[in-house]
């Protein structure tokens, strides 16, 4: 299923740690507190949606979508469920880092740009499905990705001015610096990265392995679904092979951003393993491939998170 950095970043502290990120003067969403709370709220919002595809894929999509679904389409809804629980690593780790006072950071700076990135992505996937729009769809769908998006903006604006940048450009060229992996676990996050980014391709190609019914229209704005969740998986293998070269893997986010990795592959595995024994998809080595991938980052991820002890420094 699935396809880095050096900087002075810090990880977030526990949520006893006081409300001490100053307040961007006339902004929206400015105050540490309204940006907590908003965190914390697209936290609820992605553990949320990832329970109702994983347990009831059927009736979310009866509800949503207003079809009767088919074994297909319930198989990438529970997918696009299992990717949610990076969303929520992510969105919980910026919660933690709001509290901290740590937006200027570098490791959730580019955490929120790639929150950003994914719901372009999830709007991106929602207008190329106009057959499918209807008042329910339109009422959770668009209008939770751009409360998303205006809520990561003003944050990272926020960060850019804990930071001194003078601008945006000027806040956004430190986050795209590249250097090569200094340790094991820095390549082997890169590797990740790269399995994550041929995901994402894949999400938009013709489908070659869930071939056991149909595509349909649903099905394809499922797997499409399926992109901003893996792109988001991507940018914490990013980060994550930067701590591991600073020997952060044990602070809080890192150790966070782990255990959702090796989730959303686990909730993968399960999925694709299942759709492979029913036949929906094929039963071949590219498929076994796929299978072995993921299993892979699933145990080095719960492997990481299990043998870095919980640190704050």
């Amino acid at each position: 299923s699935s396809s880095r950095s050096s900087s002075n970043s810090r990880s977030s502290s526990s949520s006893s740690s006081s409300l001490v990120q100053p307040m961007v003067p006339g902004g929206f969403l400015s105050s540490p507190e309204q940006q907590s709370a908003a965190y914390l709220f697209l936290t609820g919002t992605s553990l949320a949606f990832g329970a109702a595809a994983l347990v009831a894929p059927q009736l979310l999509l009866s509800l949503a979508l207003k079809v009767d679904a088919s074994s297909l389409e319930a198989a990438f809804t529970r997918i696009a469920g299992a990717t949610m629980a990076i969303s929520a690593a992510v969105e919980y780790s910026l919660q933690d880092a709001v509290v901290a006072g740590q937006l200027k950071s570098a490791t959730y700076q580019r955490l929120m740009g790639a929150v950003l990135a994914k719901n372009c992505l999830y709007l991106a996937a929602f207008a190329l499905s106009p057959g499918l729009w209807n008042p329910v769809l339109f009422s959770v769908y668009p209008t939770t990705a751009a409360a998303s998006l205006a809520i990561n903006g003003a944050a990272l604006r926020s960060g850019f001015a804990q930071s001194g940048a003078a601008s945006v450009m000027d806040g956004l060229a430190p986050l795209a610096g590249f250097s090569a992996p200094k340790t094991p676990a820095g390549w082997t996050y890169s590797v990740f990265i790269l399995l994550y980014v041929a995901t994402v391709a894949a999400c938009y190609a013709p489908e070659v392995i869930f071939t056991g019914q149909p595509m349909t229209a649903a099905g394809e704005l499922l797997k499409h679904t399926w992109a901003p969740g893996f792109l988001l998986a991507g940018a914490a293998c990013w980060v994550l092979s930067d701590a591991a070269d600073r020997g952060r893997l044990g602070a809080s986010t890192f150790r966070r951003l782990n255990l959702g990795l090796a989730a959303v592959e686990a909730g993968y595995t399960a999925v694709f393993g299942w759709s492979i024994a029913s036949g929906l998809a094929v039963n071949d080595g590219s498929s076994w491939s796929n299978l072995v991938g993921s299993v892979g980052i699933s145990l080095y991820c719960l492997y990481q998170y299990t043998t870095n002890g919980k640190s704050k420094k």
